[in-house]
């Protein structure tokens, strides 16, 4: 491996990076930008004070008692009031609630006689997120209310306050969340889109690059630059992208997470070495997949057209083993999903190292694998090179390598 021969091929990249508009915008402008666009989306991290309507059948001082609480939770605001169910169910069908509290008639009758009397809460489950935090904002009052409703049925039967209160509620829970005590959207998504918005420009960006090298005949002289070693010329064509995407990392770390208050709970070093090797794969497998392009838009084009898909089978939205066994196999092949679960556990969660080791053994393993891959195409490409003459001297040859 000749270090003045990287250098050089480096600098080439750098030249054909800056000279390349396409290029450039997907590097360096694309980047920054969707970063800009998916912080300010999630820059709140969950939505507070969904809007809710409630339909009072019985107007009580407990029912009104009841949805004073219930509006003075963080996550639900009572906006409007409706005279009748039909009447809120069209509310709800123009979007001006997420959901309905429906309070029914002999509400504080039965609450006096210590009997069961049913609240109607209707969702509107096409944003899942808020109707969870209705639903659990209604349950929570509901339970609270519900004891310091029998609380006092007991105290009125003459029963001392503490007995009362434990016959009330002879059951208690201690619920204690961890890792993301507020449970909150931003602090689940923000750093897997983070990473994804990486990932995705670094192949988009490079499959470009390789594509625009085989249509103008630049491959070939890559090689012959590079004296034909695979190590040095690997090495100068994917350093330039390694050193700007490495400064990317950097910058995610220190400047996007402190921004967003995302948490790092585990040793720095271990992130940077671990996201490195990581790209380094990524790196691996985009040059291999690149070679079969000669065209840059369609380079583009498949690229762009797998960032969804690649997002849905690291994971990070739906369990991997509730995956067909073929979508779990194409999952375990992508460096995403092992770095995805070790930002979760080593970031975001603190654990301890073995903890994530098995996905650090996984990325290794597949950079070992994305670095045998690339050799293997280099060697067929080097000796296609070298088979093929040009039809013209100075013109391109046929296969455009």
């Amino acid at each position: 491996m000749n270090l003045r021969l990287i250098l050089t091929l480096i600098i080439k990249e750098a030249e054909q990076v800056i000279k390349d508009h396409s290029i450039l915008l997907v590097l360096f402008i694309a980047p920054i930008l969707y970063f800009v666009m998916m912080g300010s989306t999630y820059i709140k991290k969950d939505e507070e004070k969904v809007s809710v309507g409630v339909v009072d059948m019985d107007l009580t001082k407990s029912s009104k008692s009841f949805l004073n609480k219930v509006n003075a939770t963080q996550k639900v605001d009572i906006t409007h009031v409706y005279n009748s169910l039909p009447e809120a169910k069209i509310g709800m069908s123009k979007f001006e609630i997420q959901g309905i509290i429906s309070i029914p008639r002999d509400f504080e009758k039965k609450l006096k006689k210590n009997e069961s009397s049913p609240i109607g809460l209707i969702l509107n489950n096409t944003k899942f997120l808020s109707s969870n935090d209705i639903n659990k904002a209604v349950n929570l009052v509901t339970m609270d209310y519900a004891l310091e409703s029998r609380q006092k049925y007991f105290e009125s039967k003459g029963i001392n306050p503490t007995f009362a209160e434990i016959k009330a509620n002879p059951i208690t829970t201690q619920v204690n969340g961890v890792y993301n005590p507020t449970n909150n959207y931003g602090n689940f998504l923000l750093p897997a889109l983070l990473v994804l918005i990486l990932h995705q420009t670094l192949l988009i960006g490079l499959s470009e690059s390789i594509a625009s090298d085989r249509k103008k005949g630049l491959m070939k002289v890559g090689f012959e630059t590079s004296k034909n070693n695979f190590l040095t010329y690997i090495t100068g064509k994917l350093g330039f992208h390694l050193f700007l995407y490495s400064a990317y990392l950097l910058f995610t770390f220190l400047v996007a997470f402190p921004y967003f208050d995302l948490p790092i709970k585990g040793d720095f070093l271990t992130l940077i070495f671990v996201s490195l090797v990581f790209f380094m794969a990524t790196l691996l497998y985009g040059w291999f997949i690149s070679t079969f392009f000669s065209s840059q838009a369609v380079a583009m084009e498949i690229m762009a057209f797998t960032s969804y898909p690649v997002f849905l089978v690291t994971g990070i939205t739906w369990s991997i083993s509730d995956m067909p066994l073929f979508l779990q196999f194409i999952s375990n092949l992508l460096p995403l999903k092992p770095f995805f679960v070790f930002i979760k556990r080593h970031a975001i969660m603190g654990v301890d190292a073995y903890l994530y080791s098995h996905e650090v053994i996984q990325l290794l393993l597949l950079l070992l694998l994305g670095y045998v891959a690339a050799f293997l195409r280099f060697r067929y490409l080097q000796k296609k090179s070298m088979q093929i003459k040009p039809m013209v001297s100075g013109t391109l040859d046929q296969n455009g390598i």
